[in-house]
């Protein structure tokens, strides 16, 4: 395709259509056919533009992005008042956040706009390596942020993308944006080089479906255990009203009786399900060792914790933590969450910028825990994920690494009311069992809540906002994956072909004309 000059109108409404129709890929709408073909309108303008300068590359990822990042993250809007007064305060968050994800699609259209104005490659060459450098420098640091990776739309069709477990999410985001971009080349194909463009599109969908389907049964026969995770949809107005407090136990030690008549080897219960410092009030810490000792089963509770620095009590941490209760009604282990929410659970950039600790989003005042945590039962070693650190695999992969052989998952999106974050949420937690190929039990307070295999296929499911609980056997996996033992190996290896090739189209012009490939 030669590059040749849009008119703006038509330029921005490919975009703003691109980036909408993406979203229908993601929860709960989960339409996967958007996540082959959305991209194609936004790489079509990035390919076809001739860029005038820096902004006018930049400009169509910008837009793009805008328009997918804004209907798929709204619901930070609706965050609950009870941590917000208004959600008029939130717009302004919302706005920089999107902007925030939107840069880096911008990054990615000047990079292969560039390309494509000084080279004859195929933009089924380059397009899926910038798309996976991008992604990959948007999870990173303090603000790092996966929410949104076009890898997540495959989730639906876990048997298409197990080869995530050699690559990690950013694998499958390349493979959707090289079906994508391959899907743009046939569109301007000649009638010859179309029926290779063919061709070549059903090899690149059609592989990994047969692999996955020769994959993901194996783990059928495995050892298992049975896990029980409740899901008591205790609401937010009145979680933690201390007049309600002995009724919030009291949901969830009848939900835990109900489910124990299925013989479970462990029952998990949500973040924060237990509303005390347990480990501190003797009373309540009591009503949870209680239930465990009764029903002969040991519990995983969320609670939050707290610990005195020194000796004249004006130094004190609070934590995020999941405590472990034996069946004998002893606490066993303790887990701190060590990557917290940004503006959620802390303020980051506090001791660079003062001012930031006059900001007031709501948001908790969490210390992060310094250790990862593997807990041991009889049947079987876990780690568990609190909340948003499911989103990041990297965190996930050190868990599995340490011999955790199945994951849970707790969580709290009662907050965000009936909007699409809690699908969302649950779908990036699945996302995390096809990579380290482990058994997933994610327990939500007000849903989704999951039994999910080794896999990613999902055997039980609650919705949201409803109280009750699920229970099956899950398989119990020992060995490592590729992307569990050596990490992001292939999306930096992609991000330094994508910096090689910005590099070498910088060379002088003589040098740049000569990088062609025909194309097919």
């Amino acid at each position: 395709m030669e590059p040749s000059t849009i008119p703006r109108t038509r330029e921005y409404a490919l975009l703003v259509v691109s980036g909408g129709c993406l979203v229908l890929a993601f929860p709960p709408v989960d339409f996967v056919p958007a996540a082959f073909l959305a991209l194609v309108p936004f790489f079509f303008v990035v390919t076809r533009t001739r860029p005038r300068g820096f902004w006018s590359a930049f400009r169509p990822g910008l837009v793009a992005g805008v328009a997918f990042f804004l209907p798929l993250l709204y619901w930070l809007v609706f965050l609950s008042s009870l941590e917000v007064k208004s959600p008029v305060v939130m717009i302004g968050p919302l706005i920089l956040l999107v902007l925030l994800q939107a840069f880096y699609w911008g990054l990615f259209s000047a990079a292969s706009s560039f390309v494509a104005a000084r080279t004859r490659l195929p933009a089924w060459l380059f397009l899926p390596l910038f798309w996976v450098a991008c992604e990959q420098l948007r999870s990173l640091f303090v603000l790092g942020f996966t929410w949104g990776a076009l890898g997540y739309a495959g989730v639906p069709m876990p048997e298409a993308i197990q080869f995530a477990s050699a690559t990690g999410v950013f694998g499958v985001s390349f493979w959707l944006a090289l079906a994508n971009a391959l899907v743009l080349e046939a569109a301007f194909a000649s009638p010859d080089a179309l029926r290779k463009v063919v061709v070549a599109l059903a090899i690149v969908v059609g592989l990994p479906i047969a692999h996955g389907r020769m994959t993901v049964g194996q783990w059928d026969d495995r050892p298992s255990i049975r896990v029980a995770v409740i899901q008591p949809n205790v609401g937010a107005e009145w979680k933690w009203d201390e007049r309600f407090k002995d009724e919030s136990f009291d949901i969830l030690g009848e939900l835990t009786r109900e489910a124990a008549r299925e013989g479970p080897d462990l029952v998990v219960w949500p973040e924060t399900a237990a509303p005390s410092y347990l480990l501190h009030e003797p009373e309540y810490f009591a009503k949870v060792a209680g239930v465990a000792r009764e029903l002969g089963v040991p519990i995983l509770t969320g609670c939050p914790d707290i610990e005195v620095t020194d000796d004249s009590r004006r130094s004190v941490r609070t934590y995020n933590s999941v405590l472990l209760v034996g069946p004998d009604g002893a606490a066993k282990a303790k887990y701190d969450k060590m990557h917290l929410v940004p503006f959620g659970e802390f303020i980051p950039f506090q001791t660079v910028f003062p001012a930031l600790e006059r900001v007031d989003l709501g948001e908790a005042d969490f210390s992060p825990g310094q250790e990862r945590v593997v807990f041991e039962l009889p049947e079987a070693r876990f780690s568990v994920l609190v909340c948003f650190e499911s989103t990041f695999p990297r965190l996930v992969r050190l868990f599995v690494h340490d011999g955790a052989e199945f994951l849970v998952n707790v969580t709290n999106d009662v907050w965000y009311g009936r909007t699409s974050m809690p699908f969302q949420h649950a779908s990036i937690a699945v996302m995390r069992s096809i990579e380290t190929h482990r058994s997933l039990a994610r327990s939500a307070n007000s849903g989704v809540s999951l039994l999910v295999d080794p896999g990613g296929r999902i055997l039980r499911e609650l919705g949201i906002f409803e109280r009750g609980y699920l229970v099956d056997d899950l398989p119990v996996v020992t060995e490592e994956t590729f992307y569990a033992r050596y990490g992001d190996i292939f999306p930096w290896a992609v991000s330094a072909l994508a910096l090689a090739l910005v590099l070498y189209t910088c060379l002088p012009t003589r040098r740049s004309r000569g990088l062609a490939i025909s194309h097919t």
